[in-house]
């Protein structure tokens, strides 16, 4: 049991504290959202690249999210072998798999690269959100999840105006390769002062392993996934077809969009456990629901698609930070497994995102796209409402106290 004496004071002196190595999970997390996403900004000047139509890229990128569905493998792989070793040997895939997009001449080689990219980064992000759930108490955890989350807006603010710089210093190609050096010198750090995470906080809070409540949030997490995926592969071509927006102007998009991510991710980590974690999620879903039913809008002004773009990040990112924290904990006894079909339900959504996005806006343009994105959140609110339902009373708790 919880000892009673002055439990607030203990939690609060051990949430100040983020555990030894936690700076190089957060650059090295920053790295792999960079060589991860690099490919949706620019999307439209890839597909010229290797000769093919933006839609056939946006499917192609379906088989990217459709590979992570080995996140329960690797996730029981982490819990095996360590989440360190996987770690480090997601960033040299990650290494290896960007130099492969850059040399790429034709869409059968960068696919294959897609794929390598797809299975090294949800090997890193299972690794590393295990990691900080063995390491950090709960009733802090959306701090650290939150930290780490803003590596995914820095990947937009910092790394998509530096390729942005580089495809117009060089072609294309050259942010890969700038991007596959840098994975695999992080890697090197990795290895060399990232202790191994601390067994003390890795105990589970009675939270039982697979009740109907955690088949919910599972399932959440792929309607989530799936309107996500959707503005991913839809807004950069949305911006350029109905605004004109070059590659250089996309680049910029990218920063506004990082700067919203930012907000996102970087107001839960610093409020997030104050507010409650679900209290959180919940009603930063609902807020993008409006957001989503008006892009469309967005035709007749830049101004409004981009701020309509902007605000729905800034909701999302919440709610995907806020989720990741509860999801850390819905199995403590074997968390790189239940982070492992978490980042699975993620990835099977994105890639049913992935593939009717860019076949609906090939089809018809944003407005099928806004109304199938608005359902898909929809249907992930309804379950995530139930899912979360008998486990507010339970983190409320643990936010406080800590078992």
């Amino acid at each position: 049991m919880t000892s009673k004496a002055n439990p607030e004071m203990q939690d609060k002196g051990e949430d100040q504290k983020l555990p030894r190595g936690f700076a190089f999970v957060v650059f090295a997390r920053f790295v792999s959202n960079v060589a991860y996403r690099m490919v949706f900004p620019f999307l439209p000047t890839i597909a010229r690249g290797i000769g093919v139509s933006t839609a056939t890229l946006g499917t192609t990128l379906a088989l990217r999210d459709l590979v992570e569905i080995s996140g329960p493998a690797l996730g029981k792989l982490a819990d095996r072998r360590g989440t360190k070793k996987v770690m480090v040997a997601a960033l040299c895939g990650l290494g290896m798999a960007a130099s492969l997009q850059g040399a790429s001449n034709g869409l059968v080689v960068f696919t294959f690269a897609l794929i390598a990219i797809s299975i090294s980064k949800v090997s890193f992000d299972v690794g590393s959100s295990t990691w900080i759930g063995s390491s950090v108490p709960f009733s802090g955890r959306s701090r650290a999840i939150g930290i780490v989350e803003t590596t995914w807006a820095f990947s937009f603010i910092i790394g998509m105006p530096l390729a942005a710089l580089l495809i117009r210093l060089g072609t294309w190609r050259t942010p890969f390769i700038a991007v596959s050096l840098l994975c695999l010198i992080t890697s090197s750090a990795v290895w060399v002062y990232l202790p191994s995470p601390s067994n003390s906080q890795d105990k589970p809070l009675g939270v039982q392993k697979w009740s109907t409540s955690t088949r919910f949030i599972l399932i959440s997490m792929i309607a989530l996934g799936t309107g996500h995926m959707m503005m991913l592969v839809t807004f950069a071509t949305f911006l350029e077809d109905q605004h004109g927006v070059s590659t250089a102007g996309l680049g910029l998009v990218a920063l506004i969009i990082g700067i919203a991510e930012l907000v996102g991710s970087g107001g839960v980590a610093l409020y997030g456990d104050r507010m409650g974690k679900t209290v959180v999620a919940k009603s930063a879903l609902f807020l993008s629901l409006p957001l989503t039913l008006l892009l469309p809008f967005g035709e007749s002004s830049f101004g409004l698609s981009l701020f309509l773009i902007a605000a729905w990040f800034v909701c999302t990112e919440c709610v995907i930070v806020s989720m990741l924290s509860i999801c850390t904990e819905l199995n403590g006894e074997a968390r790189g497994k239940m982070m492992g079909y978490v980042y699975a339900g993620w990835s099977m959504g994105r890639f049913l995102g992935a593939i009717s996005g860019a076949l609906l806006y090939e089809w018809r343009g944003i407005n099928p796209v806004s109304f199938a994105m608005t359902v898909a959140l929809v249907v992930g609110l309804a379950l995530m409402t139930v899912g979360l339902r008998s486990f507010d009373g339970f983190y409320s708790q643990s936010d406080e106290v800590r078992s």
